[in-house]
């Protein structure tokens, strides 16, 4: 269950496993079904034995294949160089961006807007309620299982996205400059170009909200690929 996926014997090194998510209650809390079947706020996942039962295999964290695609077009002193990049089958877990409560230095995500509000909201969206803080001061056993609820939903079938992605990687355009301009200077050739690298994702899964599928969980202060243009003379 961990972000980067686990080893597990007979998987892929970096195999991701989820809980199995069941919608919301009317409260808009997180649900999930349990070695039985059965419909609960949370469950041990110290119970080894049944690991097999409340976890779903969702994928490798590893990508199975990558690769790239180019091609030059030219127009008489113009060629146009495309280069296109892809990953494919594999997975990513999304973000924890869920918890059973928030301070004002919380950093919330926009998907929040489409949170539980209202008893019916069950129906239409998968993203849960912001707890009352009473139920999370609560020390019944019942409301603990709640508050626990966010920590499984945030590792649950429902926030796992595919990482495949096709990438603009780059493109160049060269002109090359007639004889008559730079013979003059004795020039054997000359050529005029621009190039932009990482001009954008052409296809990445929904999920993402527009993260780069290569940055995304790299943590730290890392950055994600910057977007370059140069010229050249």
């Amino acid at each position: 269950m961990v972000q980067g996926g686990a080893a597990v014997l007979g998987g892929p090194r970096r195999g991701l496993f989820s809980t199995k998510f069941a919608g919301l209650d009317y409260r808009g809390i997180p649900t999930f079904y349990d070695a039985g079947g059965e419909v609960v706020h949370s469950y041990d996942l110290q119970d080894r034995d049944n690991l097999s039962s409340i976890l779903k295999y969702e994928g490798s964290a590893e990508p199975r294949g990558a690769g790239g695609f180019g091609n030059i077009f030219t127009y008489k002193n113009f060629s146009l160089n495309v280069f296109l990049s892809y990953k494919f089958d594999y997975k990513i877990r999304l973000d924890d961006a869920f918890s059973a409560n928030y301070t004002d230095f919380s950093s919330l995500s926009k998907s929040f807007v489409n949170r539980w509000v209202v008893p019916g909201d069950e129906a239409t969206t998968n993203i849960p309620s912001i707890l009352d803080r009473q139920i999370v001061r609560s020390a019944s056993e019942e409301d603990a299982d709640i508050v626990r609820a966010y920590s499984l939903y945030n590792k649950s079938t429902v926030r796992i996205a595919d990482g495949d992605y096709i990438r603009l990687k780059s493109v160049r355009l060269s002109y090359n400059v007639p004889d008559r301009w730079y013979s003059k200077i004795g020039a054997t050739n000359a050529q005029i170009s621009v190039e932009a690298q990482n001009l954008m994702l052409l296809y990445s899964d929904k999920k993402l909200n527009g993260q780069d599928p290569e940055f995304f969980s790299a943590g730290g202060v890392a950055l994600p690929q910057p977007r370059l243009i140069t010229t050249s003379i």
